[in-house]
């Protein structure tokens, strides 16, 4: 009997040879129906599928971009993201390989040159970037993408991300339980999907409580363009303020501070991620965990099944994690 080719799968399929090797290798463009019928074909006629399966010891090169907006070597939470995630691949028997994206080239819709180079079995992109620079991206790879710290709707690629809507909930809530009642949000809720998903955890925690939101206690804290921020406190102030990220919350911690108002005797403050490298007030203020190794676990573990062929499709994967609490929270009667 001679050997089985992938022109006699695709002949019994009446398909494509491209769309017969795409579908045993997983590569993108074919869909889960077409997939199946392929490699269950493949199987009937006795093809040699260990020409597409990668065994678990096999190196796979990861390729890795993140904005240089949100990088600062040390002590950008992206940076510490990226560390995790290359620390898991090299735990995999497989390494990353870094590319820092200028703002200037995202904004001309230059792909990141790794991706010419031809050399990557699969990618992550690391923080929010634009809805048509991503679809650019993705679409002119045939490696598998994740994002990871956002997400699109609208794209087919995975994405693991912090439980923000949850996670905002819990922190919103643990200031009512402490008998807050007028509590600020802080955060441009426009700016992206994770500050928006945050914005909706505080507004879901408030009405539970039967408070209403006011919209002069919804505080932008950054340029949506420029991402510098920039915290312009109201007229009447809450007595909590629950920041969509612990920087926002340190920032707003130093404007309190030089109006003479003192945290917490006088105002309090919580935070988001659990990450604030080297600033004092990461010492005292409550915040919400990001967990930052599970993401990156999950995030490597999704790629590199991705990459070796399997059948797998995770949607958006939701990673939730606990408050820690500090100094910036007292307890609060109510009246």
């Amino acid at each position: 009997m001679s050997e089985v080719k992938l022109k006699d799968i695709a002949e019994e399929l009446n398909i494509s040879v491209v769309t017969v090797s795409n579908a045993l290798s997983g590569k993108k463009g074919v869909s889960a129906k077409v997939r199946n019928q392929v490699q269950n074909k493949a199987k009937e006629l006795g093809y040699d599928l260990s020409k597409y399966q990668r065994k678990e010891e096999t190196a796979i090169k990861i390729g890795v971009v993140v904005s240089d907006k949100y990088l600062e070597i040390g002590a950008s939470f992206y940076w510490s993201l990226y560390q995790r995630v290359a620390y898991t691949a090299s735990k995999k028997n497989s390494f990353t390989i870094f590319e820092v994206l200028e703002e200037e080239n995202i904004e001309k819709g230059k792909t990141p040159k790794l991706l010419s180079e031809g050399e990557m079995e699969g990618l992550i992109i690391i923080g929010w970037l634009p809805h048509d620079y991503v679809k650019k991206v993705v679409d002119s790879t045939k490696v598998p993408v994740v994002l990871l710290d956002f997400y699109i709707d609208d794209m087919s690629c995975d994405a693991v991300i912090s439980n923000s809507y949850v996670g905002m909930y819990k922190m919103t809530k643990y200031l009512l339980e402490r008998g807050h009642r007028e509590i600020a949000f802080l955060g441009s809720v426009y700016a992206n999907e994770n500050i928006m998903d945050r914005y909706f955890g505080y507004r879901k925690a408030m009405q539970e409580w039967g408070l209403s939101i006011r919209p002069e206690w919804v505080l932008k804290d950054r340029d949506v363009f420029t991402g510098e921020i920039d915290i312009e406190l109201p007229k009447k102030m809450p007595t909590a303020f629950v920041a969509n990220c612990d920087l926002s919350a340190s920032r707003l911690h130093t404007e309190l501070k030089k109006m003479g108002y003192r945290v917490p005797e006088d105002i309090s403050i919580v935070g988001y991620d659990n990450y604030l490298y080297g600033d004092p007030f990461a010492e005292e203020v409550t915040t919400y965990n990001v967990d930052m190794d599970q993401m990156a676990k999950e995030a490597v573990q999704i790629l590199l099944k991705r990459v070796r062929g399997m059948n797998v499709h995770s949607g958006i994967r939701y990673i939730d994690s606990h408050i820690i609490e500090r100094k910036s929270v007292p307890p609060l009667s109510c009246d």
